[in-house]
């Protein structure tokens, strides 16, 4: 008499050998974010996170996989978990899609020393954006399981943080946040990612489903890029290639007139990772007199499109153009539906205005685990701050009279998977 087969988790492993192909067929219902290919790119752009993943697996071919990556010195700011508490580097950097903070809780942060936090153990995909466990099996204990066994492996190694800063309210996932928070973590409001469910019978059919003024925004859009005699174009695969430099410096023009940072070589690093892997990567482009003055990468996997890398030359095109929610929303929804699929995600970045546009919204949230337990006691209260902030900044929740320990909130950006 055979029973089920035991879930067996390992952590600080490296990722699991699979190939875009495989992982397309097996792994297919995983965000791209935290599949093997997305991560194995990662892992070459980013040589300074030591790979230390969590993986669980059941029988034959089945697998759960908690992408994580240990990061020894101060890393850039969205990776740092001290920025989750409202804190700032000497730099100026802000956390993406960030809110003003007071200069009192920077220096509240710094009073707790480097050492409180570092190592980190980030959990998810750093150039993602995303944390979520990838799997093809399910139990209902498999997500608390993995937390319960990772915790504890990576305080036992010497890490003094866990930081998991973007789950998106997606089904399951309170589990992981819960888990989190069971460990001796803390979990707050982050933002909003954005994402459009095909239910329409096409793109015309998705135009006149619209609420007036919703329509009216994507057709304004549509007529200011014929206006700006701008030509829209989409390559595929390998077409790609010859034009992955600039693509990586228009993300960066639009990361740095959004108050963030990127370094291009990380871009350029992925895309050519993920075009020698095969994945499915389509760039939608804009030209101006013969220049590449936008463009906007998507990945396809299984029914859903993504919108990862969008930038934009603000100088040549000015800032009323409507190429960004031409490039980045109608190009992509209009080809979804032509291929049948069943989602667009766009990720966070811009979150009001994709709304106008009939955009719909899931929360995320981040969570804090740390070693030391008289740390936890002055960092949560932080934590609960800077989320408070970002509620209001993202509309969220109205204003109160006053927010303890921040200043002014600012709306959120297009920063994130939109460059």
């Amino acid at each position: 008499m055979s029973g089920s087969h035991r879930v067996v988790v390992r952590t600080g492993e490296q990722l699991p050998e699979m190939d875009w192909a495989r992982e397309s067929a097996d792994f297919t219902d995983a965000w791209p974010y935290v599949g093997p290919t997305f991560l194995a790119a990662t892992e070459r752009a980013l040589p300074e996170a030591k790979p230390w993943h969590t993986v669980a697996t059941r029988g034959r071919g089945e697998l759960a996989l908690l992408p994580g990556y240990v990061l020894t010195a101060p890393p850039a700011v969205d990776h740092d978990p001290r920025t989750y508490l409202g804190w700032q580097p000497p730099s100026g950097d802000s956390v993406c899609c960030g809110v003003d903070v007071a200069p009192s809780v920077t220096a509240q942060v710094d009073a707790l020393g480097e050492d409180a936090f570092f190592p980190t153990l980030l959990l998810g995909s750093p150039l993602g954006y995303r944390t979520e466990i990838g799997y093809n099996f399910w139990t209902p204990t498999l997500f608390a399981t993995m937390v319960e066994q990772l915790v504890p492996a990576a305080f036992g190694a010497g890490i003094r943080s866990v930081v998991a800063p973007w789950v998106p309210d997606r089904p399951g996932n309170d589990a992981l946040t819960a888990a989190l928070d069971a460990a001796g973590g803390h979990t707050t409001f982050w933002g909003f990612e954005d994402h459009i469910p095909l239910a329409a019978a096409d793109w015309d059919g998705h135009l006149v489903g619209l609420p007036k003024k919703k329509r009216q925004r994507v057709v304004t859009d549509e007529r200011r890029v014929a206006a700006a005699g701008v030509t829209v174009q989409r390559l595929d695969g390998a077409a790609i290639r010859p034009h992955v430099a600039r693509i990586a410096e228009l993300t960066c023009l639009n990361r740095e007139k959004n108050g963030a940072g990127e370094n291009p070589a990380h871009i350029e690093t992925m895309l050519a990772e993920l075009l020698d892997a095969g994945a499915d990567l389509r760039a939608y482009t804009g030209s101006l007199d013969g220049d590449l003055v936008a463009s906007c990468v998507v990945l396809r996997k299984g029914h859903r499109l993504l919108t990862k890398w969008a930038g934009f030359d603000y100088a040549r095109l000015g800032d009323r153009s409507g190429l960004y929610f031409a490039l980045v929303l109608n190009a992509p929804v209009r080809d979804a539906y032509r291929e049948g699929l069943r989602q667009v995600e766009f990720g966070a970045g811009a979150h009001q205005a994709k709304v106008l546009r009939g955009c719909s919204s899931r929360r995320i949230t981040t969570s804090l685990v740390l070693a030391d337990a008289a740390h936890r006691e002055r960092a949560y209260p932080l934590l609960d701050a800077f989320g408070a902030a970002r509620r209001v900044a993202f509309g969220d929740v109205a204003a109160p009279s006053r927010l303890p320990l921040l200043e002014t909130a600012a709306s959120g950006s297009a920063c994130c998977s939109d460059g």
